[in-house]
């Protein structure tokens, strides 16, 4: 068992190895984490509007509205905002009006 693993761990990186070389090319899928439908979700379950919810939440509403039409995407701060707002928006309110 061991054995398989250590196998498995240098065929994983002899692979890695080869396309930094670029003699390899790997697939690769992109996953948005957090998709504009998403973020409307999350907002309009706290706020009417993005004005309402830059007043509860401290984000402009000019960055919320960019994340809902898809024209940016939240970095990871951002995303993890989100997550907290969508997991205890009453803590994350609390600490908005604190700042």
């Amino acid at each position: 068992m061991a054995d398989d693993l250590v196998d498995g761990l240098i065929d994983g990186l002899k692979e890695a190895l080869a396309w930094k070389k670029g003699e390899l090319a790997l697939e690769s899928v992109n996953i948005d984490p957090m998709p504009a439908a998403r973020i409307k979700e999350i907002r309009k379950r706290y706020a009417r509007s993005t004005k309402a919810f830059e007043k509860r939440f401290g984000i402009p509403a000019s960055t919320m509205n960019n994340w809902e039409q898809g024209r940016r995407k939240p970095d990871p701060a951002g995303r993890l905002l989100l997550k907290v707002i969508e997991d205890n928006p009453d803590a994350v309110e609390k600490a908005a009006h604190a700042a």
